[in-house]
């Protein structure tokens, strides 16, 4: 394992996947901790997520905040719409999070900050890098059949993570050292347990390798100097309730990745 020397600057690229996005906060903790200067976040999804309550200097009420949930709080969360334009309507959970960082302009965060989303009827990736945090957040967690989507002019945005779940190819400070922090590591899961499942399972597990291929793609041809890798069986999308078991994985495997 080699050693990692404290770089000047780094661009820190936080990739989506639901729940186990919780372990970007305990990345973040570890690299605040040992001195790294975050010069840029590129993230999608839960990624944007966290990369703006850092932005805004609140990333450990965040993990606080996220440490309070039950099982019955993450449920009281989801507000309910018609199901023909998603089965949440996404809001809630932005007017909750106000009391942990407010909305700002995306162009007064001390350092660079994109979020991702995807125009689904173009099939395009859609950069916020100006603008309301908030708009950029609520367009890039918008989970296609979960989360409403967002009309943007003709454009109608879903989550980043349809096209790219680990957004490398939107870090634009090249002499930045790069950290990926990969949400869809292959799962730990026994051999053999796919044909276990039933067509549901099948669709999901299905769905799942499909991210992996992008993600191992976007890795291989895009190089980052250091990837942290979360096993994509770490977490369901929706067990925010284990959120304190979730950013203590992400600070130990940082500390792994980035041994000093």
């Amino acid at each position: 394992m080699q050693n990692f020397e404290t770089p000047e600057k780094i661009s820190l690229v936080l990739g989506s996947g639901g729940a186990r996005g919780l372990t970007h906060i305990g990345v973040i903790q570890y690299l605040v901790a040992h001195g790294y200067e975050i010069d840029e976040v590129v993230g999608c999804s839960i990624g944007a997520l966290v990369g703006a309550a850092y932005a805004c200097n609140r990333v450990q009420q965040l993990g606080d905040w996220m440490k309070t949930l039950t099982k019955a709080q993450v449920f009281k969360l989801m507000d309910f719409t018609n199901p023909r334009y998603g089965l949440l309507k996404g809001e809630r959970v932005l007017t909750i999070l106000q009391d942990v960082f407010e909305d700002v302009l995306i162009e007064d965060l001390p350092f660079k900050y994109t979020a991702v989303a995807t125009d689904l009827e173009r099939e395009e990736e859609v950069l916020f890098m100006d603008g309301s945090i908030y708009s950029a957040i609520r367009a890039s967690i918008a989970i296609p059949g979960v989360f409403k989507g967002v009309l943007q002019g003709n454009r109608f945005l879903v989550d980043g993570g349809v096209l790219n779940p680990l957004p490398l190819n939107h870090v634009s400070k090249r002499g930045n050292t790069v950290i990926a922090v990969n949400l869809d590591g292959f799962p730990t899961k026994e051999e053999g347990f796919v044909a276990k499942l039933n067509p549901v399972g099948l669709l999901q597990e299905s769905f799942y390798a499909m991210r992996r291929r992008l993600s191992t793609l976007s890795l291989a041809y895009y190089q980052p100097d250091y990837t942290i890798t979360i096993p994509h069986d770490a977490a369901g999308v929706w067990d925010f309730h284990r959120s304190k078991e979730l950013i203590d994985l992400g600070y130990a495997l940082a500390e792994k990745a980035l041994q000093v």
